[in-house]
């Protein structure tokens, strides 16, 4: 994560918006302080920035793992508990990604305690969060039978639903936002993934002999474009068949697109969320993100503007999440 509360992706520009208080990888950090030394999952492109951030709050890590590019988060995650597992242990591994803002911390902790019997049996544990509007961006968890007080047999998941299926889940009960915060064992999440993603499987058996000696780098580097891209709610989760959910009680939002800054930072006298310098007249319940020059709008209702030296991004609030395509078109039309 970048160096302040949001980061996301704009014609591959790292775009942060500035805030005060802690960034959100520190917040993370902060939030596991007790829990003792972290393990980090990141791209090789960020290894100096998570460096400054773990010292910026004299935080050390047990290991960094850099990887050479994204596969999504199900190969991230069985590094880590490849590396959880090199000497014979089998740990709890709590899951935390560093794109969401969770207040108040202690919330999380109850509910990671909480969890921490059902995924020391041998399942998987993520965390619920109750939906306040019927948001596309998110994935969805429907909820099965109670199999103890607070706890949730997952029926099964809903990737990400268009507007009408999002309101219908709503409106039908029994479904959480799937927060993307996880507790399972090292071990079970590593025979997870063997039995569910033999093809990733394979690639991390010649991974794991490496993790922590001088060929790390280097066979990270043949084999993590191996990897099929898929993320742990799809090629895990979604398959397995002891997964359960625990309802969280702390406040989440997850900060995957644009309309999510008018969520975290405080509206001006016109309901416009502002970073960078910007005059408007008769602008009302906008996102204004301007990097080096000066943003003017006359009549604007619920619209994003983004300036940055890489170009300027103009939509509805509403559309934000149709952004991460916007960007691969932009992609594969530049040469």
């Amino acid at each position: 994560m970048t160096a302040d509360d949001v980061a996301r992706q704009f014609r591959g520009q790292t775009v942060v918006i500035a805030a005060s208080g802690p960034s959100l990888l520190q917040a993370d950090l902060e939030r596991v302080r007790a829990a003792g030394l972290p393990l980090v999952v990141c791209n090789d492109a960020h290894r100096f920035m998570v460096a400054e951030q773990l010292r910026q709050v004299g935080r050390a890590a047990e290991t960094v793992i850099l990887e050479p590019l994204g596969r999504n988060t199900a190969p991230a995650v069985a590094v880590a508990a490849l590396q959880a597992t090199a000497d014979g242990d089998d740990p709890l591994l709590l899951v935390l990604p560093s794109d969401h803002v969770i207040q108040p911390d202690a919330a999380l902790h109850a509910a990671a305690a909480a969890a921490a019997p059902v995924a020391g049996n041998g399942s998987l544990v993520t965390f619920g969060v109750t939906p306040t509007r019927p948001e596309t961006g998110y994935g969805y968890i429907r909820c099965g039978a109670a199999a103890a007080p607070g706890v949730f047999r997952v029926d099964r998941f809903v990737e990400k639903p268009a507007l009408a299926e999002a309101e219908r889940l709503l409106s039908d009960g029994g479904c959480t936002w799937n927060s993307g915060i996880f507790l399972w064992s090292a071990a079970t999440f590593l025979k997870t993934m063997a039995t569910h993603l033999p093809e990733h499987w394979q690639c991390l058996q010649e991974i794991r002999p490496a993790l922590g000696t001088p060929d790390e780098a280097a066979i990270l580097d043949r084999v993590f474009p191996l990897i099929p891209r898929v993320s742990v709610d799809v090629g895990v989760l979604e398959r397995a068949a002891d997964v359960y959910m625990i309802p969280a009680t702390f406040s989440w939002d997850d900060v995957g697109a644009w309309n999510a800054i008018g969520r975290i930072l405080p509206p001006d006298e016109s309901g416009n969320a502002v970073v960078g310098r910007h005059t408007g007249r008769d602008s009302q319940g906008c996102i204004i993100y301007a990097t080096t020059r000066h943003v003017a709008t006359i009549g604007l209702r619920d619209i994003v503007v983004v300036e940055t030296p890489e170009g300027i991004l103009v939509c509805p609030k509403a559309r934000a999440q149709e952004v991460k395509d916007l960007v691969r078109t932009m992609r594969e039309k530049t040469p």
